[in-house]
């Protein structure tokens, strides 16, 4: 099982047939991964909802969501070496 405190991040993309990808590749090897997505158009409560008084005019669709890919700490080399020779 992969938590936060036994994962170790493979890939950052923005790219949702490089994500498909690197899943393809690590589901061939076997490899566990986790993937979370992350919306970057949404209003943060947090921050007081600054993308809904900004909108979104001039932002570039495909880089509305980013996509960050985890393993857990022992298959990184493996991961690593299969993203780099492979992917």
């Amino acid at each position: 099982m992969i938590t936060i405190f036994n994962r170790k991040e493979v890939c950052i993309t923005y790219d949702m047939n490089r994500q498909a990808e690197v899943r393809n590749i690590l589901q061939g090897a076997n490899i566990d991964y986790v993937i979370r997505t992350k919306n970057r158009t949404e209003t943060m409560l947090v921050r007081g909802g600054t993308r809904a008084y900004t909108g979104s005019y001039g932002n570039r669709q495909m880089m509305d969501y980013e996509y960050h890919i985890y393993v857990h700490k022992d298959d990184y080399e493996e991961a690593m070496y299969l993203l780099r020779n492979i992917g």
